[in-house]
Formats: structure tokens, C-alpha cells, sequence
């Protein structure tokens, strides 16, 4: 099966659209590496019946160093394979260097999808979404206050953003490819969702105040897999992460029964 197989499979059988992010920060999580794979594994434990897939971010594993990807990996081992993760990376370079990042992603920590920057054009994305059976997010419009000063800069009368959209289609060739739409610009996901039917990664639910019920409104399509919410600290650091998952699961699926 295709990345976005078994994510669509993963939401039937979940009844959710939800993705944890699975970010441990060193400064709240003792422990090292270690512990911070003890904290993910619990999480991923008490909230598989709540998520449909798993995000974890490259930095907060990075910062760990070797044992920190050892240990992420790991992770990914011990979590059914039917549960897809999601590696945050958001990478980009040139092709022959984004063919290495994709071996690290795919190959070595045997990761289902990943997100990428397209500002290196359509032939360094393609050694991405040359893996036929893995996802491809390509970051559309962020979430972070930060995302005007480039993404709504006007380039021959279209956003910055947009011009990213008709990029990430244009190598779609497979269906495997997705975008990044930040939950705090509603307004954004459905001026991309007019222009492109590919699947969201909709971010910024929770810590980062994302409008969750305008975000699923503006982004839902008749693809299951077309809105897919992610949320990291208010479920990683719950002090009951199933309950917390429950909830937002549950508050998701309100607003995708309003849209």
C-alpha cells in the first residue's frame, strides 16, 4: 500500500483525522535520547486508538545526536506498520543532495512520508516523490507570524504560496504528493483549496491557536485524506495523552461533520 493508502485506511479504522507530533523537548523530558523515546513510546501507546498517523519532527530528534535517530527509528520499529509516520523535516536542496535526504527518511529510518520546502524546483522534489509508495508534503503556506514575509510576496500577479501549489501538483505525477497548510490561516487553505485537490497537512491546531473548525471547513474535500490535523504539545504533554488525543479526535470530527 501507498503512503496515502494506509492513511486513509488508518482513518477509517481510527474514526480520525488526527496526527500526533511526536517533538520531545529536552529542556521538559529528562532522561537523554532514552527518555525521550520512553516518552514518545507511551504516548504513541495511549493514543493509537485516537491517531491515525504520527509526526515526528527531525530537530527534536536531532538535537540528540546518533542515539537520538537510533532511538527514533526504533520508535517507528515497535509501532504497528500499518500506523504511517511522518517525518517533519521539511527538507530541500539540490536534487543529488535531496536523493541522500530521501535514502536518510525513507531507507534509513524507514519513515512513510515526509515534508519538504519547494524552493529548489520541481527536479530536486522528484527525488522525493520518485518513491512511488511514500507521501510528499510540500510546505504551502506556514503557520508560523513569520509566513507573510516571504509566502505573500506577489510573484507575476499569483502569492509566493500559490505558486508553490501549482509546483507541488506539477509533480503529482504519482499521486503521492501533499501540502502544508498552517491551521492559523484559514483564509489561505481555501484560496489553495479553489486551485488544488491535493491532500492538506493542516499544523497549528492547539499551542499555536489554529482556527481548528475554520481550517477544516476551508480544506475538506471528498478525499478522506484531505485534511489531516496535527497536533504535538497538547498531546505530548498531557498529563493523560489518550484522553487528550480522545478529545481532539473527537473535536475534529465535529467540525469535519459542520464543514
Amino acid at each position: 500500500m501507498t503512503y496515502f493508502e494506509r492513511l486513509r485506511a488508518g482513518i477509517a479504522r481510527t474514526g480520525s483525522h488526527l496526527c500526533v507530533g511526536l517533538d520531545p523537548d529536552q529542556d521538559r523530558i529528562p532522561g537523554g535520547a532514552e527518555g525521550a523515546y520512553r516518552h514518545c513510546a507511551r504516548v504513541v501507546r495511549e493514543t493509537l486508538d485516537h491517531a491515525c498517523c504520527y509526526k515526528p519532527n527531525s530537530a527534536f530528534w536531532e538535537q540528540y545526536g546518533p542515539e537520538g535517530l537510533l532511538v527514533l527509528r526504533r520508535l517507528r520499529e515497535e509501532t504497528p506498520p500499518e500506523v504511517p509516520f511522518l517525518y517533519d523535516a521539511k527538507r530541500s536542496d539540490v536534487p543529488n543532495t535531496m536523493a541522500r535526504y530521501a535514502e536518510a527518511a525513507f531507507g534509513a529510518l524507514g519513515m512513510d512520508a515526509i515534508t519538504c520546502q519547494g524552493y529548489h524546483g520541481a527536479d530536486s522534489l522528484r527525488e522525493l516523490t520518485r518513491y512511488r509508495d511514500r507521501g510528499v508534503y510540500v510546505v504551502c503556506r506556514s503557520s508560523n507570524p513569520g509566513a507573510s514575509d516571504l509566502q505573500h510576496r506577489e510573484v507575476e500577479g499569483e502569492f509566493l504560496y500559490q505558486r508553490m501549489a501549482e509546483l507541488a501538483s506539477s509533480v503529482n505525477e504519482d499521486g503521492n504528493v501533499g501540502l502544508v497548510m498552517g491551521a492559523t490561516a484559514p483564509t489561505e487553505i481555501a484560496d489553495i483549496r479553489r486551485l488544488s485537490d491535493l491532500p492538506f497537512l493542516i499544523p497549528g491546531v492547539g499551542a499555536q491557536g489554529g482556527d481548528l473548525e475554520a481550517s477544516v471547513r476551508a480544506g475538506l474535500s471528498s478525499d478522506p485524506a484531505s485534511c489531516l490535523i496535527s497536533a504535538s504539545r497538547s498531546v505530548l504533554y498531557a498529563s493523560a495523552p489518550g484522553a487528550a488525543a480522545a478529545q481532539l479526535a473527537a473535536d475534529i470530527r465535529a467540525a469535519l461533520a459542520a464543514a
